[in-house]
């Protein structure tokens, strides 16, 4: 790390919140580096992090830290990282695109809350590609509506190991396979994805482990590990 806006980028991959952070002037940091770490490029991140402010923003610091000993320490360092966090927030939402933005904003309301308690829950349980596809997917139903391709690419993307079928005698019925064994978060996910992207006229049954049983499918066909459907 180097910049500025790779330190809040490590601090999102390593679950630190941002408000954790706390950045702080370095007195004697690198002149071709605005990032003081102790290691040269190290891949981990201390909430404490030095900054070269004169680096990027001479103009907004060469004020605040003259030779003589401040009258009010406690106040600069406090003024400097908040000022720091801002910046650094500038530079994050500089390479954000429309579709960037929007996610960031979904995203916020959904760990508010907005969304209920399991949106919460089953959003912390995933990756962040995870959260990336699902954070893509929602903001498409956003667009055309609740929508059965959304959900099978949802399905797809976020349930491994996942067969989808429709029912050719009932066309709002779904069955849903996947070879990983019934867990609490994982039925919490599936339930998700069915509520947030299908019509409330569907109806998913869901196979766990065990596939159910398809005439002239040999692969489905097998003694002790054939589910009934």
């Amino acid at each position: 790390m180097m910049f500025l806006w790779e330190a809040l980028l490590c601090a999102r991959m390593a679950q630190i919140p941002e408000q954790e952070l706390r950045f702080v002037h370095a007195r004697h940091g690198s002149p071709y580096m605005e990032l003081s770490l102790p290691c040269l490029n190290q891949p981990w991140l201390d909430k404490d992090v030095e900054v070269n402010t004169y680096y990027r923003f001479y103009s907004i610091f060469k004020a605040m830290f003259p030779p003589e000993p401040p009258e009010f320490p406690a106040l600069r360092d406090s003024l400097t990282d908040v000022a720091v966090h801002m910046l650094a927030q500038n530079d994050i939402m500089r390479g954000m695109t429309r579709e960037d933005y929007h996610k960031k904003l979904l995203a916020d309301e959904v760990m508010r809350g907005g969304f209920g308690e399991t949106a919460v829950k089953v959003f912390c349980d995933m990756d962040k590609k995870e959260q990336e596809k699902l954070l893509s997917g929602w903001l498409n139903s956003f667009r055309v509506g609740s929508a059965l391709p959304i959900f099978l690419d949802m399905v797809h993307g976020l349930i491994d190991d996942s067969i989808v079928y429709l029912s050719r005698e009932n066309p709002d019925e779904i069955l849903l396979y996947t070879g990983l064994k019934k867990e609490q978060k994982l039925e919490q996910r599936i339930a998700f994805l069915a509520d947030t992207f299908l019509d409330i006229r569907y109806h998913v049954e869901v196979f766990y482990e065990h596939h159910f049983g398809i005439i002239d499918i040999g692969e489905t066909m097998r003694i002790d590990e054939t589910a009934i459907c």
